[in-house]
């Protein structure tokens, strides 16, 4: 069976749309966005918001720093400076202080 795309053109040959599947010249068929040859009929343009470029969108601050490390001050109560074993502190305790009552 032929068609209208079955006759000789010298350095021509015959192709199918991607699209319809129709037998044409591939001289006639046109290069698709993604690559592949269609029709003139199914032949279309990009979407142009394939081409947008957003801006950035830098949501880090412009310096930081690191937390300060925790600092303990030893605090001696009045029975943690005392001399008796079950009173005293470590670090605190002086000889010669009262046990306390």
């Amino acid at each position: 069976m032929t068609g209208k795309a079955d006759y000789l053109l010298l350095g021509d040959y015959n192709a199918v749309c991607y699209e319809c599947g129709r037998k044409r010249k591939a001289s006639m068929l046109k290069k698709h966005w993604q690559g592949y040859f269609v029709c003139p009929e199914h032949w279309e343009i990009r979407q142009p918001q394939d081409f947008v470029r957003a801006v950035p969108d830098v949501q880090t601050p412009p310096w930081t720093q690191p937390m300060p490390a925790d600092s303990f001050v030893a605090r001696c109560s009045f029975e943690g400076t005392s001399g008796a074993a079950d009173y005293a502190e470590a670090d605190c305790a002086r000889v010669g202080n009262p046990t306390p009552v």
